[in-house]
């Protein structure tokens, strides 16, 4: 009660402050004046609630990290040394819950946005089955729930990471079940409040857990996949204009014209995705090896979307691997598995880290996951079938030698690795258009359903260099004012193009994502008639206002144009 009390006291000195302060204004400012002076205390384009996108955060590059933590790699054979085997027995209640845990030390700004995702790992390793279905969590690695039925252990863990400040417990499983087995499963997963599935293989056959989810606890969210290697298929062939990933029709209908086979491997692949893809809730596009990353995903992105925009039936929305900003602009889901965690393993004077290779240093990109949680609150993703899908004629193309500390995927060791890509991509909204004279980033777009937009750039992979980021002159086209638009990424400068005439008096402000407040940036950017163009230093300035110390993030911001 005293504690109530003193607070309601601060609360009320702090309202009596402000009176005075409001009462000192009108008697020395202009009433124009005044109006500015509340507008700069009160203006804030960003909500505070955490959003409704399933995101999620997964322990899996954390507990591989852990294998061997902080000692010399002897032999560098991912498969033989740093086994799935390997991996599961790090993830234990002190790797998730110790003072220095998961848990406890990830997403501290935006956890409420994300579902911690227990991996590979969590069920019971002495259970004799040929499934990671069973729900039944290992009380050896978990022994503060050995006491509570299976049900009961996983409603308690979830209660434990809510307690944290998350959304909820995201559940990894693999296998195959019966239609009776899934029923019970999802039973448990409602008992316990469970909100999240990653089904990392099978149940694509019948899809048991779509159809009875939807009967027993629809408030589940699933997700499947059909798989695709680490790179995509065409990466060690030089020359080419394009190189499609496992997702594409074209090269499929191309192949079969050269080739005049029925491929019947590749076919069945092509049609299990996009069946999945009418059949779940969300279709991830699945792990890319890291130097990568962005090019292979984004090639996922389109070989998916050239086929499903517009197509209602195509209801799962694209979870994407860890590329936060090209999330944020193609309206799609995130798996985040980036942690600042650094306890280096090294093999010939590199950190031995496959999930985390590469100059790009996602380590230390931990603001990007906060940004893009705060922007799906304003501008939620959206499925596959929504809408319209632009991307440009010309490909960008990626590559870089890959070493033995940046993937397990051995074929690759010593080898250059090749990857494209749109130069641009759009949903809902015309192509941006691109001017540089140097080397063009990835330039990305979206128009989403409530009339914000997102636009952003990507960085590149050159022979020399496994991370840089080129600025470019960027022309954004079909805005509205008094709608949110999201900005990320590098720029030279940005022009934003109305649709209707601006009105003579605007406001314009700006606000990094993680930002408490607005700035009024009107006097900042240039209008021309029905544009505006920021300069690319502006951006930067507002965007990163928000980056922790040593956070290397990308500027992540949203604009709004205000008429009187």
């Amino acid at each position: 009660m005293i504690k109530n009390n003193k607070q309601n006291f601060k609360e009320k000195n702090m309202k009596a402050n402000r009176i005075i302060a409001l009462m000192v204004i009108l008697a020395f400012c202009s009433c124009k004046h005044l109006d500015k002076a509340i507008a700069q205390e009160t203006v804030n384009l960003v909500p505070m609630e955490a959003g409704v996108a399933p995101n999620y955060w997964c322990t899996w590059y954390w507990q591989n990290y852990l294998i061997l933590k902080g000692q010399p790699v002897t032999n560098p054979d991912a498969r033989a040394i740093y086994s799935n085997p390997a991996a599961r027995d790090e993830l234990t209640e002190k790797t998730i819950f110790g003072e220095q845990g998961m848990a406890r030390v990830m997403l501290p700004k935006t956890r409420g946005d994300y579902y911690f995702l227990i991996d590979h790992g969590w069920q019971d390793k002495r259970i004799e089955k040929n499934t990671f279905f069973t729900g039944i969590m290992d009380t050896i690695d978990f022994p503060r729930y050995a006491h509570l039925t299976p049900k009961d252990r996983l409603k308690q863990m979830n209660e434990d990471i809510k307690e944290l400040g998350w959304k909820g417990l995201g559940l990894w499983y693999r296998g195959r079940l019966t239609e009776e087995e899934i029923r019970v499963q999802i039973a448990w997963s409602k008992h316990a409040g469970i909100g999240y599935w990653k089904i990392d293989g099978g149940d694509t056959e019948h899809y048991y857990a779509s159809k009875i989810k939807k009967e027993v606890y629809p408030q589940l969210v699933l997700e499947h996949i059909t798989g695709a290697g680490p790179v995509n298929p065409k990466w060690d062939q030089p020359g080419l204009d394009y190189y499609p990933s496992v997702y594409s029709k074209k090269e499929l209908v191309t192949q079969k014209l050269q080739e005049s086979t029925t491929l019947d491997g590749a076919t069945k692949k092509v049609e299990a995705s996009f069946n999945a893809i009418k059949n779940t809730d969300v279709f991830r596009t699945y792990d890319a090896a890291p130097l990568l990353v962005s090019t292979t995903t984004m090639q996922r992105i389109h070989d998916i979307l050239v086929e499903t925009a517009g197509k209602e039936e195509y209801t799962a929305t694209l979870n994407i691997q860890d590329d936060c900003n090209v999330a944020a602009a193609m309206g799609t889901l995130v798996a985040v598995k980036r942690h600042p965690m650094k306890t280096p393993r090294m093999y010939q004077g590199k950190d031995f880290h496959l999930q985390m290779a590469g100059d790009r240093q996602v380590d230390k990109r931990l603001n990007e996951m906060d940004r893009l949680a705060v922007w799906q609150r304003i501008a939620p993703p959206m499925p596959a079938g929504y809408g319209s899908y632009l991307h440009s004629a010309h490909n960008l193309l990626d590559s870089i030698v890959f070493g033995v500390n940046d993937t397990w995927f051995k074929r690759a060791h010593g080898k250059m690795v090749r990857q494209s890509a749109p130069a641009i991509m759009s949903r809902n909204i015309a192509l941006p258009d691109v001017r540089t004279d140097d080397i063009h980033p990835y330039v990305m777009a979206s128009k989403f359903p409530n009339g914000a937009i997102a636009v952003a750039t990507e960085g590149r992979v050159t022979p020399e260099n496994s991370w840089i980021a080129p600025k470019a002159h960027v022309f954004l086209k079909e805005a509205t004012i008094d709608t949110p638009i999201g900005i990320f990424g590098n720029y030279t400068s940005l022009s934003v193009e109305f649709r209707e005439g601006l009105p003579e008096s605007i406001s314009i402000w700006a606000q990094d994502l993680l930002a408490m407040e607005a700035i009024d940036i009107t006097e900042k950017v240039e209008i021309n008639g029905d544009n505006i163009k920021i300069p690319g230093n502006l951006i930067e300035e507002i965007g990163t206002m928000g980056n922790d110390e040593g956070d290397i993030s990308v500027p992540g911001l949203v604009m709004k144009v205000v008429s009187p």
